[in-house]
């Protein structure tokens, strides 16, 4: 088995980079609620227009 070593600055990096995507992805949640709304919207849209044109 290899054993690797690795310096004080892959920690420091790391938890920079979890810093930093916790930060930057904070208002993820947000846009993927404004999406799935979208998505509703369109989706009672086309129901809405199939119903109109299916023939009974």
């Amino acid at each position: 088995m290899v054993e690797v070593e690795l310096d004080q600055g892959y920690y420091d990096r790391g938890i920079v980079a979890r810093r930093n995507a916790h930060t930057h992805l904070d208002d993820v949640t947000d846009i993927l609620d404004g999406i799935e709304e979208e998505a509703d919207k369109l989706l009672v849209d086309l129901l809405a227009i199939l119903d109109c044109t299916e023939i009974d």
